[in-house]
């Protein structure tokens, strides 16, 4: 019971020591209605993505559009869940601007959302420093920090001009917890995945403030 109760406690500390800070590269100049359609890139189009698998993929666009629908947008979808309606108005390559500008002309999306990954840090997830490490910091304490680097960026369809553009950083931080030996055990029980979802939380939230009317 003592060691269940001290597996809590220190899963505590390391979820309260999840920090997300959002850096603006471009501040949003639209007003954004939620009543306007908001088409969601695929993640998987990005290679940065491919540190996840397919099923993490599609676990975190369908939060990325959880998200919108509850924060009052009615029209949110995933590009690759209109098939059917892009085939029927001849939209094959987004890199062409006239197909592009259907996407708002014929199809009412006047916005895409890019979410691209860029850095991320895993750990270990356990060190060990004996009682003598310690006290001489040699070897030095472990990084088992994790963190993960987003980029959130609000795209008009009809002209391919940014229109929001921010780097989110999450950082899941180790603990040190010392043992009756004297020596110190770092844990990080966070993941790359976990920063991930984080960070994606916090951008997409940031990037409806900053663009809401």
């Amino acid at each position: 019971m003592r060691r269940l109760i001290s597996f809590f406690a220190i899963s505590f500390l390391v979820f309260s020591c999840t920090s997300t800070q959002v850096y603006t590269r471009f501040k949003c100049h639209i007003c954004l209605s939620k009543s306007e359609g908001v088409l969601l890139l695929p993640l998987g189009w990005d290679p940065g993505f491919s540190r996840l698998s397919p099923g993490e993929q599609n676990q975190l666009e369908s939060q990325i559009l959880t998200m919108l629908r509850d924060q009052g947008f009615t029209k949110v979808e995933l590009y690759d869940r209109m098939d059917y309606e892009l085939l029927s108005s001849g939209i094959k390559d987004l890199n062409d601007p006239v197909q592009r500008a259907k996407v708002n002309s014929d199809l009412g999306y006047p916005y895409f959302l890019g979410i691209t990954l860029g850095e991320t840090v895993d750990s270990d997830g356990w060190d060990y420093r004996t009682a003598q490490e310690v006290y001489e910091m040699n070897p030095p304490a472990p990084d088992q920090d994790i963190s993960a680097t987003l980029r959130v960026a609000l795209i008009e369809t009809a002209s391919g001009n940014i229109v929001s553009d921010n780097a989110i950083v999450t950082e899941i931080n180790a603990w040190g917890i010392p043992d009756k030996d004297g020596g110190e055990n770092y844990w990080n029980f966070g993941t790359v995945s976990q920063a991930i979802r984080k960070a994606t939380n916090k951008g997409v939230s940031f990037m409806v403030k900053d663009c809401g009317c």
